[in-house]
């Protein structure tokens, strides 16, 4: 699941998409261009309750959703969906520009509102968008992992360096006592 770019492994981000409609969900699967954007079809769901099974089976770096679907609809699988993977990034595709619609979307941290008919463009620009910022977050948790460990096997050595101090000092501890025990024992001293 990973690609080489720019001569280094360059992580393919999982996208699931959920919509009531099997043509919007085709139409967005064939506008996206997977491969230049680094990223790869996790899932496809047509509700919201089983795009949650899906979720935690498949783990998607990015959602794709509809608001209006029957059952649950997009704005309550977002509260849910973000309680299993709480990074999870998140698109609403909608046909309706209600401004409340898009301000709960706002409320539940999602940044990406498309209103249908989804054009080619702007789905890919924000999908790219989406990818950069999950790039530099893996990057930055990378770095912090290499802090991490560089911190650990510090530690590490000066333990080391210390336990191997004491064991030493011992050692010259127990050796002087054994050169000086006669020395002492003619002093009359224990």
């Amino acid at each position: 699941m990973e690609k080489k770019a720019n001569n280094e492994a360059k992580i393919m981000w999982k996208v699931m998409i959920v919509d009531d409609e099997k043509l919007i969900c085709k139409l967005v699967q064939a506008l996206v261009e997977w491969d230049k954007l680094g990223m790869q079809m996790a899932a496809q769901a047509e509700n919201a309750i089983q795009a949650l099974d899906m979720l935690q089976q498949y783990r998607p770096d990015i959602l794709i959703t509809d608001i209006r679907m029957p059952g649950m609809d997009g704005l309550e699988l977002i509260k849910n969906a973000k309680k299993i993977c709480p990074e999870l990034e998140i698109i609403i595709i909608s046909g309706y520009a209600h401004f409340e619609y898009a301000r709960n979307a706002l409320s539940l941290g999602v940044g990406n509102y498309l209103l249908k008919p989804i054009k080619q463009d702007e789905l890919n620009e924000t999908l790219r968008k989406i990818g950069e910022r999950l790039d530099a977050k893996k990057s930055a948790q990378g770095m912090e992992m290499a802090e991490r460990r560089v911190s650990e096997s510090d530690v590490n050595r000066l333990r080391y360096a210390l336990l191997k101090d004491l064991v030493e000092e011992n050692s010259k501890t127990a050796k002087r006592r054994e050169l000086m025990a006669p020395l002492l024992i003619a002093l009359g001293c224990d």
